[in-house]
């Protein structure tokens, strides 16, 4: 078989052909694997610069992966941004697994198209012969529903399985359900207070989206944000996020001091080059304080290109606004980050402050982040906080801001108002 890549406009012609394949594989007694490769956003790019554009993507694409594949493998263009590989005399999954990778890191490179450069992901769905099925009709069909299973995982790819299958056939189109939860009012915005511990008083709270789908009810952030991240609605989310977040604060009753909002940013907006002008943007149309406004990006988030994140960040911080290191304690973290984050607080991560009192590890962790980052000047935040021997052992070790359930759980608008008007009255009776 060649292994030039053609255009198949009939199915059962390409099922013709790669019968070739079983067969020989039936008598050998041998493994062979289908690929189904689909480029993601492949429309809008013909849409935004042109089909030429998109036409010298294609032959790019096809460059790549004529370039990785070996001599017997099968390569088709089989639709207007979908390809099959077929992988034959494989020995078991790994090998699958090994080309998936390979193909999908090629993608990380831009593809120079001329005058443009453009960054492409794509989801891959995987099946192998004769594990899976015994003829390419069956083979073609658990491709598909591996490739549906990879759009719903971060990874990009997916090897089909009955649970996949399973999954698939009781879920819905999430990306078109996405596509229309804004217009359709599905978000809602919860919120977790934070209470400063040495004085009592409430800090502030934490923005989290909640995605209350019309069929489906709550959706769980974990399940939709990583499919926003891939297919691009998370710059649409996280503004919706940010602006909802200081249009709903303007309402909140009065406390001691301003109170604070924090927003999580996606590592995919990190890098948005209009990040900081939008974000002063949303700040003077609701007229927020800007030293109310803290931003909290995931350690991991920065790890990729840290210079890069740090100029972000540093730029971001010479607004006035604040930024918050999430998840502090799963990535980097040596002396060397303490010294040139730009950051004004951190945030513990849970993993080590829920155990801190059974495990002596992690209370000297928890003990030896608050001590440096104070070394620093950085406020330390410590979350998931679910009991009061807890709080008071970060009190003690002069942990500057709590939140977790033990305070209280994320909820809506009104009864985060109801919320703070309740614990304001406790904390004066007792004052």
């Amino acid at each position: 078989m060649s292994k030039v890549p053609v255009y198949v406009a009939d199915r059962v012609a390409l099922f013709k052909d790669l019968e070739h394949f079983v067969i020989e594989h039936q008598a050998e007694e041998k493994k062979l694997a289908i690929l189904l490769i689909n480029i993601n956003h492949f429309r809008r790019i013909n849409i935004v610069y042109g089909y030429q554009v998109g036409d010298a993507l294609l032959t790019e694409f096809t460059r790549r992966l004529r370039h990785l594949s070996r001599a017997e493998d099968y390569i088709a263009r089989m639709g207007n941004s979908e390809f099959i590989m077929v992988l034959p005399g494989i020995l078991n999954e790994g090998h699958a697994t090994l080309a998936a990778h390979k193909l999908l890191s090629s993608f990380d490179e831009p593809f120079d198209l001329g005058e443009h450069k453009h960054k492409i992901t794509a989801d891959m769905g995987i099946a192998l012969f004769p594990d899976h099925a015994d003829n390419i009709p069956g083979l073609f069909q658990k491709a598909e529903i591996a490739l549906l299973d990879a759009r719903n995982r971060v990874q990009s790819y997916s090897i089909y399985s009955d649970n996949a299958e399973q999954h698939n056939f009781n879920a819905w189109d999430i990306e078109a359900a996405l596509e229309n939860a804004l217009a359709g009012d599905e978000f809602e915005l919860f919120f977790q207070p934070q209470i400063c511990l040495q004085t009592g008083h409430v800090f502030g709270a934490e923005a989290l989206i909640r995605w209350n789908n019309h069929d489906r009810g709550y959706i769980r952030p974990d399940f939709f944000i990583p499919v926003a991240e891939k297919n691009g609605q998370i710059h649409s989310i996280t503004w919706w996020t940010i602006n909802t977040a200081l249009r709903l604060m303007k309402d909140w009753p009065d406390s001691w001091v301003p109170l604070k909002v924090a927003v999580n940013l996606s590592t995919k907006i990190l890098m948005d080059p209009d990040l900081t002008d939008s974000v002063n943007s949303a700040l003077n149309l609701w007229g927020v304080n800007h030293h109310q406004f803290t931003l909290e990006v995931t350690e991991s988030a920065l790890m990729d290109d840290m210079a890069a994140s740090f100029a972000v960040l540093d730029e971001l911080k010479s607004l006035g606004l604040n930024i918050s290191i999430d998840d502090f304690g799963t990535g980097y973290s040596s002396m060397s980050y303490f010294k040139y984050v730009p950051a004004n607080e951190l945030k513990i991560d849970q993993s080590f402050v829920r155990f801190m009192l059974e495990s002596d590890m992690d209370r000297h962790i928890v003990n030896t982040v608050i001590k440096m980052a104070h070394g620093f000047e950085l406020k330390v935040v410590a979350e998931g906080i679910e009991n009061e021997e807890t709080y008071e052992a970060l009190k003690a070790l002069g942990c500057d801001v709590a939140q977790g359930h033990y305070l209280a759980k994320p909820m809506p608008q009104q009864a985060f108002m109801q919320w703070l008007d309740d614990y304001n009255q406790k904390k004066l009776s007792k004052d």
